[in-house]
C-alpha cells in the first residue's frame, strides 16, 4: 500500500464511529443486512479516498451482480487496489478475468494475477489457476496442470482432488478411471459441490441408477441442512437436464427446481425453460407465471426468454410488441436480445419492416459477439430491402458469419460467387478483417483495460 493510502487508512480508522463518516465495518454490516446500496455508498467514499480494502470490497459488491456494467466496475476497483499492492485485489482480478474473460489476452492477464497472488502466499489462487489451465489447454500449452494439481494435493487441499477428477474427465478418461474419480469425489461432495456433477456423470455413464438416486438424495439433504448453497443445488439440477448429462433426468431436475422456488430466482427461470422443453411437466400458464416472477426479481435471462416466446409464438400467441418490450429489458446483458430486435424490425413483425433499425440492432449484436447477426446483415445488404444493395458489405458480413461458426454464411458466399468480381471480393475481405480486428480490440478494452473504466455513480 502506498504511503498516502496508509496515512488515509489510519485517519479513517481513527474517525470510524464518528457520525456521518464513511466506515468499512458499517458498510459490512449494511451488506450483511441486505442494504447493498447503503454499503456501496459507504465503500464508494472510502474507495475514492484511495483505501485499498474499501476498493476491494466495493469490487466484491459489483462482482456479485450479473451484468457487463457491473463487471467493468468490479474490474476497475480491483485494478485500483492492485495498483496499491493489494494481494486481495490480485487474486480477485485473476479469478474474475480467468472466469469472465472473453478473449485469450484477458485470460492470460488472469493467469498473471493468479500467479502473482499465489507467489505472495495466497493459496486460494491455486485452484482457479488450475481450472483455467484445464478449461483452456490450447491457450496455456506449457502450463502442466497436473503438476499444480499434485502440489495442491500434497498440501492437503481437498480442491486438489476435485481438480484431479476434473482432469480425468477432460482427458476423456471417465470410463477407464471411473472408480478412481468416485473415490476422489465422494468424500468431498459437500466441501466441493462440483463433485455432484462429476459423480453424476460417472454413475449415469455406468448405469448405476441406485448410486445416482442416492447422490440426488444426498444433495437434497445437504441443501436442507445448509451444507451446500442454493446455487450448488441449482447447478446440479440444471446439469441433470441439459445436454452435458449422459442421460437426462428431467423429473429429478424438476423436483430440485421446485425445492428452490421461490427463494432462488434463477431456479424459476430454469424450471420455466425445462417445462418449455418438456411440456408434460406443466402448462404454458405456469411458464409465463414463473418467468414473470423471475423478471420481477431482476433476472434479465427471464426477460430474454419471454422476448423469444412472444417473438416466436411458441407456447403463447405471437405478440411482437411484448417481444420488443422484453428484449429491450434484456439488451443490457444479452447480445442475443439485440439480434432478436433486429430480426423483428427486419421482418416487419410490428407492421412494416424498418431496415435501418434492424441494421443498427444487428450491428450492435454482431459487435458484441453474436455471429448470427452477421448473417442477417449479409442478407440485408444482398437483398437491399429498404437499404441500398451493397455486395461488398454482403460478402464481408457473410465472411464474418462463417468465421463465427454460422455455416449458412458459406451458402450465401457460394450463391454470390457467380456475380462477384474478384476486386470486390478483395475489398470485402479487407473490410471483414478490419471489422474483426476492431471487435477484438473493443472486447479487450472493455474488460481488460480496467484503468480506463470510469464509474458513473459507482
Amino acid at each position: 500500500m502506498s504511503r498516502k493510502a496508509g496515512v488515509i487508512s489510519v485517519l479513517m480508522i481513527g474517525l470510524a464511529g464518528c457520525s456521518g463518516v464513511p466506515d468499512i465495518e458499517r458498510a459490512e454490516r449494511e451488506a450483511a443486512a441486505g442494504n447493498i446500496e447503503a454499503a456501496r455508498a459507504q465503500l464508494e467514499e472510502l474507495a475514492r479516498f484511495g483505501i485499498a480494502d474499501a476498493q476491494v470490497e466495493l469490487g466484491d459488491l459489483y462482482a456479485e451482480k450479473d451484468s457487463d456494467v457491473a463487471l467493468k466496475k468490479a474490474l476497475h476497483w480491483y485494478g485500483e487496489a492492485s495498483e496499491q499492492g493489494s494481494d486481495r485485489a490480485w487474486v480477485r482480478l485473476g479469478k474474475l478475468l480467468a472466469r469472465e474473460g472473453g478473449t485469450p489476452a484477458q485470460r492470460a492477464r488472469g493467469e498473471q494475477y493468479l500467479k502473482k497472488a499465489f507467489a505472495e502466499g495466497d493459496d486460494s489462487a491455486l485452484m482457479p489457476l488450475v481450472e483455467l489451465y484445464l478449461e483452456y489447454p490450447k491457450e496455456f500449452p506449457g502450463a502442466q496442470p497436473r503438476k499444480w494439481i499434485e502440489r495442491a494435493r500434497a498440501a492437503g487441499d481437498p480442491a486438489g482432488d476435485l481438480a484431479l477428477a476434473r482432469y480425468y474427465l477432460m482427458a476423456g478418461q471417465a470410463d477407464a478411471r471411473g472408480g478412481e474419480i468416485a473415490s476422489l469425489c465422494e468424500p468431498i461432495v459437500e466441501a466441493q459441490p462440483e463433485c455432484l456433477m462429476i459423480l453424476g456423470q460417472v454413475y449415469l455413464s455406468q448405469n448405476r441408477t441406485d448410486a445416482f438416486e442416492a447422490l440426488v438424495d444426498r444433495a437434497r439433504s445437504a441443501w436442507e441442512a445448509g451444507r451446500i448453497t442454493d446455487r450448488d443445488l441449482y447447478l446440479f439440477a440444471r446439469w441433470m437436464s441439459d445436454d452435458e448429462s449422459p442421460a437426462k433426468q428431467v423429473t429429478l431436475s424438476n423436483d430440485l427446481y421446485q425445492l428452490l422456488i421461490p427463494g432462488y430466482v434463477p431456479a424459476m427461470t430454469g424450471r420455466a425453460r425445462l417445462i418449455m422443453d418438456n411440456t408434460y411437466l406443466a402448462d404454458s400458464e405456469e411458464v409465463i407465471k414463473l418467468l414473470e416472477a423471475s423478471r420481477a426479481e431482476g433476472d434479465l435471462k427471464a426477460s430474454l426468454v419471454l422476448a423469444r416466446i412472444y417473438e416466436r409464438g411458441r407456447i403463447v400467441p405471437l405478440d411482437p410488441e411484448k417481444a420488443v418490450k422484453y428484449a429491450e429489458e434484456a439488451r443490457e446483458k444479452y447480445a442475443s436480445a439485440d439480434y432478436l430486435l433486429g430480426r423483428i424490425y427486419k421482418r416487419g413483425y410490428l407492421g412494416e419492416s424498418d431496415p435501418h433499425k434492424a441494421r443498427d440492432y444487428l450491428l450492435r449484436a454482431a459487435r458484441r459477439g453474436f455471429p448470427k447477426a452477421d448473417y442477417l446483415l449479409a442478407e440485408m445488404f444482398l437483398e437491399g430491402k429498404g437499404i441500398k444493395v451493397d455486395k461488398t458489405y454482403a460478402w464481408a458480413f457473410a465472411l464474418l458469419a462463417l468465421e463465427g461458426g454460422v455455416q449458412r454464411g458459406k451458402d450465401l458466399l457460394l450463391e454470390m460467387v457467380p456475380n462477384m468480381p474478384r476486386v470486390l471480393e478483395n475489398e470485402a475481405e479487407a473490410i471483414a478483417n478490419r471489422e474483426l480486428s476492431a471487435r477484438r480490440q473493443l472486447m479487450q478494452r472493455e474488460t481488460a483495460d480496467v484503468r480506463t473504466n470510469t464509474t458513473q455513480g459507482g
